[in-house]
């Protein structure tokens, strides 16, 4: 027992001093400076994206079928030029065994575009769960 706490001491010991300066720097993450030039809009305050749960609740109250794949993307030109900075792109299978492509603004949740066969009877109608 007493080799344990003399064993011990050194670590509380290093807990107890204040971290140096780098040491705060590295648990903020990256600088703004060191992000490419098409991520200095995600260092905003009010920039979020959201998570990957939620992008998929948004797209299960439109449609029906089950979620088989989702990645963030980068916009497309006409995407950027509406202000969106990056998008959740996931593909749903459908009851019917299609696939849908949908792309959701990464920031509001907002539909950008939905693409694929089946899409009208993968539509749920009002009210629907």
């Amino acid at each position: 027992m007493v080799h344990a706490r003399i064993l011990a001491l050194p670590l509380i010991a290093a807990l107890a001093l204040p971290a140096a300066a780098d040491d705060h720097d590295h648990d903020r993450g990256p600088r703004p400076e060191d992000l490419a030039p098409e991520f200095h809009d995600m260092e905003l305050p009010e920039s979020h994206v959201l998570p990957l749960k939620q992008a998929f609740r948004i797209v299960a109250k439109r449609f029906r079928g089950r979620l088989i794949a989702a990645r963030i993307a980068l916009p497309t030109p006409e995407e950027s030029a509406r202000g969106v900075v990056l998008v959740h792109q996931l593909r749903l299978l459908t009851p019917a065994r299609d696939v849908l492509v949908i792309r959701l603004d990464a920031q509001s949740g907002a539909f950008l575009e939905v693409a694929g066969a089946g899409l009208a009877e993968a539509r749920r109608r009002e009210g629907e769960r």
